[in-house]
């Protein structure tokens, strides 16, 4: 549906070829609509997929020469075509005469896939059956035709009908490397309707291609663990356990920089507009600020910037700024110079305090302007967005104009820097004044009083990567992850940096991907100071192909390819100023190339935009690698791919093992009292006291069992939770295989009775247990009267 779509897209301006008209309907592509077909040495190569041609075994009709298209080239009528690829879908029927046989299958080259038909003689059946079968490699000679419907009329859709059948051999990918990587990101299947890759599968791979190890780690889970431990020790295959957290940094506040003034000084509130949302590769159209001084407002500042480029339109349509605004406006150096003049403090030591919502945006588009002119800007920051998620907790939002609602404070003109700046101050003169009801006096005090207060549920989550060194890492991990689900959920298991640092002892803290804070900094063009910060406290840094992060381009946070290189040559410098070991990483969601297809299908059914976006997050050998970080220089792509992977290998334990050996009950103290007691109490509340011989009988015999084989917790575990559910209003049935014992009966775990049929009075406790066979109906009952 999607390449229809980009296809009717396409041809809605020009008017189409025949090429292109019998294209349009064609649904056989599956992954690769232009797939190339190579064939060298006996190899075959189409688009992901490989096959060696070189010694086929002819198994149905006559030998023929092994010269292959991609499927994804069947678009219209073709004869004397071959194709290569998988079975599957295989399936046969014979005709209603009953002499001949209907054999149908479908057969992927791992790129595109197509049907696959044959009418034959029973004879000739046999020998196809025994040839073709789902999971066999072959190579087909044929012709394609378009599908004949059931009302006998032309398809849309192509078909293949084959006269000569070859078996081939499908090649998997190999690691030839000398020495070979480590993978220190990937995720499984338990990457929660992200990841394609079975645990026990990735660990086999592992070792398929002779990796010392591969990490899993799976987003903010570790339910990958089990599967992946029981293959590496069926195998011999070392495994890191880890995890991709969503990390918080619950210590940072909403001030950056040096600023310990009072809420009285002047401070300068401001906004900007730009082309995009890239800092190195989209430019600044209009700079507003105010000047706030014992909160009031006492100036105003508005500019229109000459960016020198056109204004895209989605731009225009979002701010209103045109080209024709800004064509006689100041360009970047005269408005960056006239608006330090209006901040005022360009030769002073003191800095006045900026203030600007989501101020990471704004202060990294003049920072970096300014350096691009030579200008000095060093002023320390105030985030508005972070300072309203820790006054305003109850606020699901945070938006400016979320906040000038809250506020009651009107309507204004949104993304125009004047009218921002100007509600901004107004917002920011409203959380002053709550700060001061709060015994919030100062600047200092508000850090001192956010760092010690933080809420983790209100900052902004970032990927990192944690690695287990040893058990006493595997066990803080354990913790951390509990925490994560138990105390700090929100959308994610969540770990904020204060009880990372608690229990960091054993593990290993790597940077990840785009979405980690390191990333986020030098994409956002933080102060020097603040990277360091954020490098320093990371174990090693991480880059990853350029295909991963092919989304900022789209999303124009980066210009194209080698935009995105020098941010990973970026992380690299900083490994090498830090002292930090930097590894290459695949961030695997899938093992092949190919795979990505069941990917976009996921990411599909959440409603992703860029859903069928190409990302190539597959696993990827040590050759490939190398080949994909040469830009880095053939010495250092071997150290970010091979040494320091390898580095961060061995200084993890080969013998952890996420799950104990044998099987350890939970203890909880007087489990084994307590459930005699609840038992004894119901029992004796519905059938008196002394209880009826086959009542105590059976409750005996059962809580001696129970007892002896240390279940009683277990027991009590399940009465607790039943219990809860039941106080809170949800009604709770039998629970597995406690469900049929007289013990969980008449310990509220479940409503099911399993003593024989009998008569029992809940008002005066008279029982029967003397005819099962009539019960309820054959009793002579006494006349009790109740």
């Amino acid at each position: 549906k999607a390449y229809e779509e980009r296809m009717a897209q396409r041809l809605t301006s020009t008017p189409p070829s025949d090429e292109e008209a019998n294209m349009l309907p064609r649904k056989t592509s599956i992954f690769d609509e232009n797939a190339t077909v190579t064939v060298e040495d006996g190899i075959c190569k189409i688009g992901c997929g490989s096959f060696d041609i070189s010694s086929p075994e002819y198994v149905y009709g006559e030998p023929f020469e092994i010269n292959p298209i991609s499927i994804s080239d069947i678009n219209k009528p073709q004869r004397n075509v071959v194709i290569v690829g998988t079975v599957f879908d295989y399936a046969q029927e014979p005709s209603r005469s009953g002499d001949k046989m209907n054999i149908s299958f479908s057969i992927s080259d791992g790129n595109s896939s197509v049907e696959v038909k044959c009418f034959a003689t029973l004879e000739d059946a046999d020998e196809i059956a025994a040839n073709v079968k789902n999971g066999a490699v072959l190579a087909l000679k044929g012709y394609a035709k378009k599908e004949t419907r059931k009302d006998r009329t032309e398809g849309t859709d192509f078909q293949f009908y084959f006269n000569n059948i070859a078996k081939i051999k499908k090649l998997s990918r190999v690691d030839n490397a000398p020495v070979k990587r480590v993978e220190l990101h990937l995720h499984t299947q338990m990457s929660h309707m992200d990841a394609l890759i079975p645990p026990d599968v990735a660990v086999k791979q592992a070792k398929a291609w002779g990796h010392p190890a591969v990490a899993i780690t799976d987003h903010g889970t570790v339910q990958g663990y089990q599967d992946a431990m029981l293959a590496s020790e069926k195998i011999g295959q070392k495994v890191i356990y880890g995890v991709e957290a969503y990390f918080v940094n619950d210590t940072a506040g909403a001030i950056y920089g040096n600023y310990n003034e009072d809420f009285d000084a002047e401070t300068i509130v401001f906004d900007i507009e730009t082309t995009g949302l890239s800092v190195k590769n989209c430019k600044i159209t209009e700079i507003g600020a105010v000047k706030v001084k014992n909160g009031e407002v006492t100036e105003s500042f508005n500019t229109f910037v000459n960016p020198g480029v056109p204004i895209p339109e989605e731009i225009v349509e979002l701010t209103g700024i045109t080209d024709e605004m800004v064509a006689d406006a100041p360009p970047i150096r005269e408005a960056l110079e006239a608006f330090f003049d209006f901040i005022g403090d360009r030769d002073t030591v003191n800095k006045k305090l900026l203030v600007a919502h989501n101020a990471s945006f704004d202060m990294g588009f003049i920072r970096y302007a300014a350096e691009e002119c030579g200008l000095e800007f060093r002023n320390p920051y105030l985030d508005t967005v972070a300072l309203s998620r820790y006054i305003n907790p109850d606020l699901k939002k945070h938006k400016l104009d979320t906040l000038a609602e809250y506020y009651q404070l009107g309507d204004f003109n949104h993304h125009r820097a004047c009218d921002d700046a100007a509600m901004l101050a107004a917002i920011y003169v409203k959380m002053l004044a709550s700060m001061v009801e709060q015994d919030i006096k100062s600047f200092d005090q508000l850090r001192r009083d956010m760092s010690a207060n933080s809420n983790p549920l209100n900052l902004k989550p970032y990927h990192q990567i944690i690695l287990v060194k040893n058990k006493t890492g595997l066990k803080n991990l354990y913790k951390l992850i509990s925490y994560g689900f138990l105390k700090y959920y929100k959308r994610n298991p969540r770990i904020p940096k204060t009880e990372l640092e608690k229990h960091r002892e054993g593990l290993i803290i790597g940077s990840a991907c785009e979405a980690g804070e390191l990333f986020t900094a030098i994409l956002e063009n933080r102060p020097e100071a603040e990277i360091e910060e954020i490098v320093n406290f990371y174990d090693y840094l991480e880059i990853q192909p350029i295909s991963n992060n092919r989304f900022l381009v789209r999303e124009e946070k980066a210009k194209d390819d080698e935009d995105l290189r020098n941010l990973n040559r970026r992380i690299v410098e900083l490994g090498e100023k830090y002292n930090k070991p930097v590894v290459a990483t695949c961030d695997a969601h899938f093992l092949n190339d190919e795979d990505e297809l069941y990917r976009k299908i996921l990411l599909a059914g959440q409603k992703f935009k860029d859903f069928d976006s190409e990302s190539h997050l597959y696993y990827r050998t040590t050759e490939e690698m190398l080949e994909e970080f040469s830009y880095l220089g053939e010495e250092k792509a071997y150290e970010v791919v091979v040494t320091n992977t390898n580095m961060i290998n061995d200084m993890i334990e080969s013998d952890i093992r996420p799950f104990p050996k044998g099987t350890f009950t939970p203890d909880m103290e007087g489990a084994e009292e307590d459930l005699t007691r609840i038992c004894y109490e119901r029992a004796k509340s519905m059938y008196g006291d002394p209880l009826p011989e086959i009542v105590e009988q059976r409750l005996d015999k059962e809580l001696t069992s129970i007892i002896k084989n240390g279940f009683a917790v277990l027991y009590m575990i399940a009465q607790k939770l039943v219990w809860y559910s039941e106080q809170q209003g949800y009604l709770v049935g039998s629970r597995g295989s406690v469900g049929s014992s007289f013990v969980a009966s008449m310990a509220g775990i479940s409503e099911v009775n399993p003593l024989p049929p009998h008569y029992w009075c809940p008002k005066c406790q008279y029982n029967d247990f003397s005819n099962p066979e009539k019960a309820g109906s054959g009793f002579d009952l006494p006349d009790r009267n109740c």
